[in-house]
């Protein structure tokens, strides 16, 4: 079977994660969401030779990142954009090919039941709030109908999962394909056209998906992996080290005297905690992480190589690789008033759907001393916050933020 993953969007939604990183590239504790998503598919089946296709202009970290996996052949985005246009970067392909969506976390038995069915298959994903998503109108059979996208009367919960088998006959469709009012060539489109030709099942899953689209989802999905793992102690623990739940702690980490872990935690290769740190529920370290003295982190994702070393606390938040945060630096996640927390997103207030939710930091920041962030603030990648600073706006790629305490 051939196996092709779209991860050619920008993941602007995703911003400042995406300033440095692919979106399928997200942590998924110890590894990325388009590894597990490749590990997940060779289960189902072993023998899937796997293409991804990622933008012609992409910044040079991609190349870095998807250097990391194996077996696989990248595939560079033509002029067209979106996901038809993704697509047709692959016309050689004369045989049935699986379709993921790059940004799409699913469990195992999603995959396996589209690899199981035979011809064009889609995946259904029941949800509540299906006019956010392309809606799947089928007929009495079970089959498609239509992919009617984001629309305010959807004809079904039923959505598109991201996930599609499909025969060689979809490539023709594409190459008819015409630009979307989003000026895209959507795959949906295509899919829609070979559903009036041929038959397109669609194939029910009611396990747990997400479609990583916010920051918030990278806690989400992070959320529920820990809650599917046990505890695994790999690494070093010193005495009086006090750990209650699930921890995993892997080969070549330390934690060190006088830390407190609350479960589910998952700690990286080579991360360090401590001494005298306090890790609570349902925070994630990736590799190479320093966790320093009376440290507090909680309910946050924290990536490859960031230092967060002395008196700060950290709650609710995803901080992104290779970030320094100078001694005393806060984030605020708790509105005075309690109300769900804001963040903008691509020019408009979302809402994160979480009374509690802290800061998206980009990679490579460096803050000063005793910096402040307010809760749903998001920090550019390469930003310099200076020592004293309350950051209470965004804050741009590569900017010098100087905001001072009034006296």
């Amino acid at each position: 079977m051939k196996v092709v993953i779209l991860a050619a969007g920008k993941g602007e939604r995703l911003e400042p994660i995406t300033h440095t990183r692919p979106k399928p590239f997200v942590p998924v504790l110890g590894s990325t969401l388009v590894e597990r998503t490749i590990q997940i598919i060779r289960k189902a089946d072993p023998k899937s030779d796997f293409f991804i296709v990622v933008p012609k202009d992409r910044p040079n970290e991609y190349d870095a990142y998807f250097s990391r996996l194996h077996n696989i052949k990248l595939v560079e985005q033509g002029e067209k954009r979106g996901t038809g246009g993704a697509l047709s970067s692959l016309q050689s392909i004369d045989d049935e090919v699986v379709v993921v969506y790059g940004d799409v976390y699913l469990e195992e038995m999603g995959i396996r039941r589209i690899f199981e069915t035979d011809g064009n298959a889609i995946l259904g994903v029941r949800v509540q709030n299906p006019s956010e998503y392309g809606s799947l109108k089928m007929d009495s059979e079970g089959n498609l109908i239509e992919i009617v996208e984001k629309s305010p009367n959807p004809p079904s919960n039923i959505v598109n999962g991201g996930v599609y088998k499909l025969t060689s006959d979809i490539f023709s469709f594409i190459d008819k394909l015409e630009k979307s009012p989003r000026g895209e060539y959507e795959l949906t489109d295509a899919v829609t056209r070979l559903a009036l030709t041929s038959k397109v099942k669609i194939v029910k899953y009611d396990g747990y998906w997400k479609d990583v689209g916010r920051p918030w989802d990278i806690l989400d999905i992070n959320k529920h992996e820990l809650e599917r793992h046990e505890t695994s102690l790999k690494g070093e623990v010193e005495d009086n080290v006090k750990i209650y739940g699930n921890v995993i702690i892997d080969e070549g980490a330390k934690v060190l005297s006088g830390t407190r872990i609350e479960g589910p935690v998952y700690v990286g290769r080579g991360s360090t905690i401590g001494p005298n740190s306090y890790i609570r529920p349902f925070t994630v370290m990736a590799s190479n992480v320093k966790i320093g003295t009376s440290v507090e982190v909680k309910e946050s994702v924290i990536m490859e190589d960031t230092k967060i070393p002395h008196l700060s606390y950290v709650g609710d938040s995803v901080i992104g690789e290779d970030v320094n945060f100078g001694a005393g630096t806060l984030v605020a996640n708790l509105r005075f008033d309690e109300k769900e927390i804001y963040v903008n997103i691509k020019g408009r207030k979302e809402s994160s759907g979480r009374k509690k939710f802290g800061t998206i930091v980009g990679a490579h920041v460096r803050t000063g001393i005793n910096v402040s962030i307010l809760p749903g603030i998001k920090i550019g990648a390469y930003a310099k916050i200076y020592p004293g600073s309350v950051v209470d706006r965004d804050v741009d790629k590569a900017e010098f933020f100087k905001g001072l305490r009034s006296s």
